[in-house]
């Protein structure tokens, strides 16, 4: 298994933010990349809405400027290949975020503040029901994540969008949209996405999915068009040790993809399977392999895609992960190897401790990554109604050669907070060593939350709050009204 680190709405929303790249900023993993994110540095990290891939703008790179943070329930992120299950663009790892679901409460999302000086602030109304909804709000101001910290912007961007779901009887069909404009000074930037799918199930099951979108500057633009459908089901082979089944899976993508004057198309087919091996047994809860292959044809050329993954409970709630998987970027001219051995424990008898610790190997052409990720979290009670919450994750570079961007050595974020009936106070600390001739960085965050009814959420933060007038962005004061309808 890759390394893994999952964001919920609650973290995004304590980070005290405007911009969808400015929350993810605190993710150690993460190298920003203009306005949007490279995984240590490296070419070829992929981002995805809801599992499928969105259109990158003609620096190959996804705005995350354009998606609205109001409208984002969870942030995933996976460092290694993953392109036996993303297809190619993903030698680096894939960031995956999750949309507001189908009959999620009507609500609006009001904000204002300041920051380095500047007045900040939006507001982003959502309204639906059991079959979808609507949404759409202005935003004006936040900050861009640069190598040597956050920068303050002046941009105004609006957005229009929404998603639903209907039954139709033994299938599913789905879909999302999203248009938003987004200007600062004299820079004009319009981006689109659009996506159908299509599910249902039987002795099968099966999806298909069409996805199309385009980010257009004055300068220079970017479209893609994706096809996709796979099938997969549980066999009727079960191996001695094991109680589950062998399962299978297949499919193949299409996709058309525009950076600038640059054009490719990509034919994609491949196959996996899960394979458990011994389960419910002594020092063996679950031990099970995955094995994949992916066959791309890109730009004329042929290239292999493969992954070998194995997970060893050997005692409930403590498992032993491992990866060694292929990938290439989006013009088949860059190929890299990743390797990863992590530690995984949820243990029963320590209640609420989550802990993963991996190493991990990566290459991309000349680029090598070698490094450790740790991420914790606990949930702790520490009397009647009282919480005490702690989210720490790190990452420290070993070894950063030859990567595009610059990497910084040790990274890493710490929050810890109190739960008590209604109210929510927590304090955050980053560090980051220095980086391109930079001094290395610190700041203290803080954060107020009190649930005033019950659709009725009120959230002050203020960022950098020991800011000495040396971080780019200086300090950074929010507050946010969540209110239900």
């Amino acid at each position: 298994m890759v390394t893994e680190h999952v964001l919920g709405e609650d973290r995004l929303r304590q980070r005290g933010a405007v911009l969808t790249g400015e929350a993810l900023a605190d993710w150690s993993l993460l190298t920003p990349a203009g306005r949007g994110v490279s995984l240590s540095g490296l070419p070829g990290t992929i981002v995805l809405l809801d599992s499928l891939r969105l259109t990158p703008a003609a620096d190959g790179k996804v705005d995350l400027s354009m998606l609205p943070l109001a409208w984002l329930t969870n942030a995933e992120l996976s460092a290694g290949p993953v392109g036996l299950a993303q297809g190619a663009g993903s030698i680096a790892g894939a960031l995956n975020l999750s949309l507001a679901q189908v009959g999620s409460d009507s609500r609006i999302w009001a904000l204002g503040g300041a920051q380095s000086g500047r007045g900040i602030g939006g507001i982003d109304v959502r309204a639906g029901d059991e079959f979808g909804w609507i949404g759409g709000g202005f935003m004006q101001g936040g900050a861009l994540a640069t190598p040597v910290g956050l920068a303050a912007t002046g941009q105004g961007r609006w957005h229009l969008g929404g998603r639903f779901a209907q039954d139709l009887g033994g299938a599913t069909v789905s879909g999302r949209a999203l248009l938003a404009s987004r200007r600062e000074g004299g820079e004009r930037a319009d981006y689109h996405d659009l996506a159908l799918q299509l599910r249902g199930g039987g002795q099968w099951n099966w999806h298909v999915a069409v996805a199309t979108g385009g980010h257009h500057q004055a300068t220079a633009s970017s479209r893609q068009l994706v096809s996709a459908v796979d099938v997969n089901r549980a066999t009727g082979l079960t191996l001695p040790g094991a109680v589950d089944p062998v399962s299978v899976a297949m499919g193949g993508e299409l996709r058309r993809l525009r950076l600038d004057a640059e054009r490719v198309w990509s034919r994609e087919l491949f196959a996996e399977a899960y394979v458990p091996l011994l389960q419910d047994r002594p020092a063996a809860e679950n031990l099970a392999l995955e094995l994949g292959w992916r066959q791309a044809w890109i730009a004329g050329r042929s290239e292999p895609l493969w992954k070998a993954r194995a997970r060893w409970e050997f005692f409930p709630g403590l498992a032993i992960r491992a990866q060694v998987a292929r990938g290439i970027d989006d013009l088949a001219t860059i190929s890299g190897i990743g390797r990863s051995v992590g530690l995984v424990a949820v243990p029963a008898f320590v209640p609420g401790v989550a802990l993963a610790v991996d190493w991990r190997s990566q290459t991309a052409g000349p680029a090598r990554v070698q490094a450790v990720d740790v991420a914790l979290s606990l949930r702790r009670s520490i009397g009647a109604s009282t919480n005490l919450l702690v989210n720490a994750m790190a990452t420290h570079h070993a070894e950063a050669r030859f990567t595009p961007l610059p990497v910084a050595r040790f990274q890493s974020l710490l929050r810890v907070g109190v739960e008590h009936g209604p109210w929510v106070i927590s304090t955050g600390w980053r560090h980051r060593s220095s980086l391109a001739g930079e001094p290395a960085r610190s700041a203290i965050d803080a954060s107020v939350e009190r649930q005033v009814t019950e659709k009725v959420r009120l959230i002050a933060s203020l960022s950098n709050a020991a800011d000495t007038g040396v971080a780019p962005v200086g300090r950074q004061a929010l507050l946010q009204l969540v209110a239900g309808f």
